[in-house]
């Protein structure tokens, strides 16, 4: 492919992204009520059950070592088959900004989250190669409770990056993610009552399933909900009747 060809495929897939966020943005602004991922998806046939669940995100999971990882190729077949229909959300551990940039190319990625160890340098990095791309920064939180999240925000404050949200996960040693470890939902609603920082939309994760999340939800009051393992048969595979019964509870929280 010659390199006038490469960049206008480049500049298509720009507009095509930046459309497909106006879409996504205005549904999000229609909404009432929460934000809810499905991660961890490794096929088609569950992409669209989540799509159908009334999900607003799936997430794929590129991190060679999960359970759960999906190579490109599947993750653009998912992209094509669902169109603009629900947001694709790429979780990434500490891969290089390069590498980040080029599956977020590939696949036509909305939003990217960053569930390692990764800097703010190098998501700075990241979004100088990206460009329009929503951002979640993910945190394991450990012994070190919310002094470390305080601290990482306030960082990548200073580095000029905006998050889309926060993403806050139980912690696990060697584990990122898809534990089924669950975080005190009490504990995440104190550390947004009295943060004296400016937080970004906060999204509560690990361990939420269909039997806890209503509860959850109703103590934190959070912006967003994700779960991986909540709704799985197993990993990598999610349950057709766990899914819209996770999605339901989560929205009867406010009701």
């Amino acid at each position: 492919m010659h390199r006038q060809q490469i960049r206008l495929t480049i500049s298509q897939q720009i507009r095509s992204r930046t459309a497909r966020q106006l879409i996504l943005n205005m549904n999000a602004a229609m909404k009432t009520n929460m934000w809810i991922k499905i991660c961890g998806i490794t096929n088609t046939d569950d992409a669209k059950m989540v799509s159908e669940s009334g999900a607003d995100a799936i997430g794929l999971n590129f991190y060679a070592q999960s359970k759960r990882f999906v190579v490109t190729g599947i993750a653009r077949d998912i992209r094509d088959q669902l169109d603009d229909r629900i947001e694709l959300v790429g979780v990434f551990v500490n891969s290089t900004p390069q590498e980040v940039a080029a599956i977020t190319e590939i696949v036509s990625l909305d939003t990217v989250q960053f569930h390692g160890e990764e800097s703010a340098d190098t998501i700075a990095d990241f979004q100088k190669l990206a460009g329009d791309v929503n951002i979640i920064r993910a945190f394991r939180v450990g012994p070190d409770g919310f002094a470390a999240v305080d601290r990482a925000l306030q960082e990548l404050a200073n580095a000029g990056i905006t998050l889309r949200a926060v993403l806050l996960d139980a912690y696990k040693p060697g584990e990122y993610g898809g534990t089924g470890h669950q975080i005190a939902p009490e504990l995440v609603r104190d550390w947004i009552k009295n943060s004296t920082a400016t937080l970004p939309p906060v999204i509560l994760a690990g361990g939420l399933n269909p039997e806890n999340v209503k509860d959850a939800v109703s103590i934190a009051r959070t912006w967003g909900i994700d779960t991986a393992s909540g709704v799985e048969m197993e990993p990598g595979r999610k349950c057709s009747q766990k899914t819209p019964f996770f999605v339901s509870r989560a929205r009867s929280a406010g009701d």
